[in-house]
């Protein structure tokens, strides 16, 4: 077991903009030699601008128009199954490539295309399954291996959560931690049946979903959210939410800090409480949400 050594806000990757603040930081953590956790934050963009025409305009006819989304992601390689590592970092450039390979993005009111952003996420798991199957078709050794998913994708003033495994989005508003995930483990399935908590506990590392080198098709779970100047989202995987309770969580978010430094107040905590396995955490603030229309999503804000 090594050593705690905090790290420093140095080793934090960070993106800002007036729309969104993120910063992200991965750790092995003091017990484990290698990091199964991966991370990645992706931003889309479509930019109008007229450059040549034949014909008079008005002045709010030719503004450049230029939206944005961003696509975090946080996926966690299963502890204990053949290489994690790989099988995380394959279901992240999966998305990366099949992203890259549409025509477009999802960039108009989520709320109001709820089965089409349902077959479009199904398509990126199915092209995860995909990705998954080919790399142990090059290297049988591969085979078993398996990873978590939790993502956010964030247009306007919109988000739709997507999740599939134990790793963890929480929404951080009004000094109030939300979990919007819910964890896909043994323990919360027992739980549901009546098991108290303290007895399912024991099978709270017993993951029941997630992407894997089988055949069979990865349900998941999506949620669609209303954001608000000042929220904060938080992707991270179990090494963080094992080590740290969601009581501190609220605490280092109450602070008032920037981002950079409660996402490495975060993995320090975790490295603080012992560390035992990989910790990962990427984090946003929402800035300016300019003109965003106020869409309809109270039929699928997520029940904790």
């Amino acid at each position: 077991m090594r050593s705690f050594s905090e790290v420093t806000c140095g080793e934090v990757e960070h993106f800002e903009s007036s729309y969104v603040t993120i910063s992200a930081l991965t750790h092995p953590g003091l017990v484990r030699d290698n990091n199964e956790d991966q991370y990645a934050v992706i931003r889309r963009s479509r930019h109008s601008e007229v450059l040549l025409k034949s014909f008079s305009l008005g002045e709010s006819e030719v503004e450049d128009e230029k939206i944005e989304a961003y696509w975090l992601l946080v996926a966690d390689g299963l502890g204990g199954q053949v290489s994690g590592e790989i099988a995380s970092a394959t279901a992240i450039r999966a998305v990366m490539q099949y992203a890259s390979e549409l025509s477009s993005w999802v960039m108009r009111p989520l709320g109001e295309i709820r089965a089409e952003l349902e077959a479009r996420l199904q398509c990126y798991g199915d092209a995860i399954s995909r990705a998954m199957r080919e790399r142990v078709q090059e290297n049988p050794d591969l085979s078993g291996m398996a990873t978590t998913l939790t993502s956010v994708y964030l247009f306007g003033n919109q988000a739709a959560i997507l999740n599939v495994g134990d790793s963890r989005s929480y929404l951080f508003r009004d000094r109030e931690l939300q979990q919007l995930t819910e964890d896909h483990t043994l323990s919360r399935q027992l739980q549901r049946q009546g098991l108290p908590e303290k007895v399912a506990d024991a099978y709270r590392n017993v993951v029941t979903r997630c992407f894997d080198t089988t055949d069979r098709e990865t349900s998941f779970d999506l949620f669609l959210l209303t954001l608000e100047q000042g929220d904060q989202l938080l992707l991270c995987s179990d090494g963080l939410t094992d080590m740290v309770q969601d009581s501190e969580i609220r605490q280092i978010f109450s602070m008032g800090r920037d981002v950079r430094e409660d996402c490495c107040s975060l993995v320090n905590a975790a490295l603080r409480n012992g560390g035992k396995d990989n910790v990962t955490a990427v984090l946003a603030r929402l800035g300016d949400l300019g003109d965003c229309p106020d869409f309809d999503t109270t039929e699928s804000n997520p029940e904790t």
